[in-house]
C-alpha cells in the first residue's frame, strides 16, 4: 500500500514552502502523485526523493529550475531507454534504445561540464581577488587607510 503525504508534511519534510511546491507543480517539475477532487496534493516517498534531487542540483550545482528540469527530464528519459533496451527482443529496437540513452546522458553530461567550467572560472576570479586583497593587506601601513578606489570590485 502506497503512504501518501499531504503538502504541510511534505514541507516539513523537505524544508520547501507551499508555495515552492506549488510552483514545481505548476511547471511540471514535480507533479503530485495524487490529486484529491478538491485539488489537494498527495505526495509519495518517490515524490520526497525527487524533491530531494531537485534540492540537490539546485545546492551542488547552482542549477536554474529550467536547467534542473531538463535533467529530471533526461533522468526519465534514459530510465525508459534502458527498460525497452532489457526488456525488448528486437536486437534493432534494442540498439536504438541504448543509442537514445547514450545521447540523453552524454548531453546531461555535457551540461555539467560547462557548469563546473563556469564554477572553475568563478573559483579562479575570486582566488585572484583573494590574492589582490592580501597584497593590499602586507602593502598597507598599519595605521590602516581606506582601500584605493576600485579594490574590491570585479576584475
Amino acid at each position: 500500500m502506497t503512504t501518501f503525504y499531504q503538502i504541510g508534511e511534505v514541507c516539513q519534510r523537505s524544508g520547501l514552502t507551499q508555495r515552492a511546491l506549488h510552483y514545481y507543480d505548476e511547471i511540471g517539475l514535480l507533479v503530485p502523485s495524487e490529486r484529491l477532487t478538491g485539488g489537494q496534493r498527495l505526495y509519495t516517498v518517490t515524490d520526497l526523493e525527487r524533491i530531494e534531487r531537485i534540492k540537490n542540483l539546485k545546492r551542488l550545482l547552482g542549477l536554474s529550475v529550467s536547467e534542473i528540469k531538463r535533467m529530471l527530464d533526461a533522468d526519465e528519459a534514459r530510465a525508459r531507454y534502458l527498460t525497452t533496451a532489457q526488456t525488448t527482443s528486437d536486437p534493432g529496437r534494442r540498439h536504438k534504445a541504448v543509442e537514445s540513452a547514450l545521447r540523453v546522458t552524454e548531453d546531461e553530461l555535457q551540461s555539467v561540464r560547462e557548469k563546473v567550467q563556469q564554477l572553475a572560472q568563478l573559483q579562479r576570479q575570486l582566488e585572484r581577488q583573494v590574492r589582490e586583497i592580501r597584497r593590499l593587506g602586507a602593502a598597507a601601513p598599519a595605521g590602516g587607510s581606506p582601500a584605493p578606489e576600485g579594490i574590491g570590485g570585479r576584475s
